[in-house]
């Protein structure tokens, strides 16, 4: 069956309307989560700025500070700056309640560097740079929103893929087009290349998401379940190797590149130290490192205590284009923002088409 050119300009434009609302709002979200950390500098710095006037805290220094000045409160895990996010606050997640160490509902902003804490909130408080990036993944709507990301996703490429189609087809007469319109479908023929890419790996990414934890395969999940009793941490509680000979085992056992992105330390809520690396492509790399021995219990790519190594690790890299170096992720958010225009320039075309004419 051979379908028409109106038939495709009609499902093209039809699509550009319904999602346009989902692919800005995609698009923005994940140019955010490309710089969250910068942005939250910059838009609250009573929070997030900091000076770097000396080395920041080790694992060890913020341990034992926390437990002066805040004695009661249990980290769940710590989430450090970027190597090019030096005056940005380090995160600690965590809670004060007793049964449960893994609770992370509570956000204490610490300054590495003056050993003090900034400031304590809720998660659900943590400013709007937080909030957008959890959004983009859409994870907050459970097994919905895996769903509903992934029928916009198939939509967004579908919507691409006949733009693709409508650009070759009237390759020859495109010449006699007024300019908004010769600009739209230069704009048009990026974004659909950039669409297609960023959808199709963000419906892989959610999908991995939702089997790996369906699988159990998160590395920092199952660290945390501890197969000894409470009584056996309790003994063992004074006999933890130091934090930062932990993470100097850690680092050894990776290839030169890669940096510190998140820890937790071993105690009564999980025998191991956890630690999470990146390198400058985005790849990911976990090391889990026996408390009480100080050994490493294991290597992980991509955080998964297995499948790890394989298109995993690929994923990440490739959506936000740091695959390609700092170059790529800088070439995303320029591709975002393509996108936003190609789609104004849509509308613009669409309702001059629909003005009537006076006499």
């Amino acid at each position: 069956m051979i379908v028409s050119k109106k038939t495709v300009t009609i499902v093209h434009r039809w699509l550009a309307f319904v999602l346009g609302v989902f692919v800005v709002f995609q698009v923005t979200s994940g140019s955010i989560a490309q710089e969250a950390r910068l942005l939250m500098r910059w838009f609250t710095p009573q929070l997030y700025k900091v000076e770097p006037d000396r080395p920041a805290a080790s694992p060890a220094e913020i341990y034992r500070t926390m437990k002066q000045l805040e004695p009661e409160f249990n980290i769940a895990h710590v989430m450090v700056s970027p190597p090019n996010r030096e005056e940005t606050a380090f995160i600690l997640m965590g809670g004060r309640n007793p049964e449960n160490l893994h609770e992370s509902g509570l956000v204490v902003d610490y300054d590495q560097y003056k050993r003090e804490v900034i400031d304590e909130h809720p998660l659900i408080s943590s400013g709007w740079v937080g909030a957008l990036v959890v959004l983009h993944r859409w994870v907050l709507f459970g097994k919905t929103g895996f769903y509903v990301v992934t029928v916009l996703g198939l939509a967004t490429i579908l919507m691409s893929i006949s733009g693709i189609y409508l650009y070759y087809k009237t390759r020859r007469s495109a010449k006699q087009l007024p300019p908004i319109n010769r600009a739209h479908r230069s704009l048009g023929i990026v974004a659909s290349f950039f669409l297609i890419s960023t959808s199709f790996s963000g419906i892989l990414m959610s999908y991995v998401h939702w089997q790996d934890r369906k699988d159990n395969l998160s590395v920092f999940a199952n660290m945390m379940k501890s197969e000894h009793s409470d009584e056996d941490h309790m003994s063992m509680s004074m006999g933890y190797v130091d934090p930062d000979d932990a993470l100097e085992t850690a680092q050894a056992a990776l290839p030169e590149g890669y940096f510190l992105s998140a820890y937790s330390y071993a105690g009564h809520h999980s025998p191991n130290y956890w630690f999470a690396f990146y390198d400058d492509r985005r790849f990911r790399q976990d090391v889990v490192i026996d408390g009480s021995s100080g050994n490493i219990v294991g290597t992980y790519a991509a955080g998964k205590t297995e499948k790890g190594d394989g298109f995993r690790n690929y994923l990440l890299p490739f959506h936000s284009g740091r695959y390609f170096g700092a170059l790529g992720g800088f070439l995303m958010t320029f591709f975002g923002f393509i996108v936003v225009f190609w789609l104004i320039t849509g509308f613009i075309i669409y309702f001059k088409k629909r003005k009537p004419v006076t006499l």
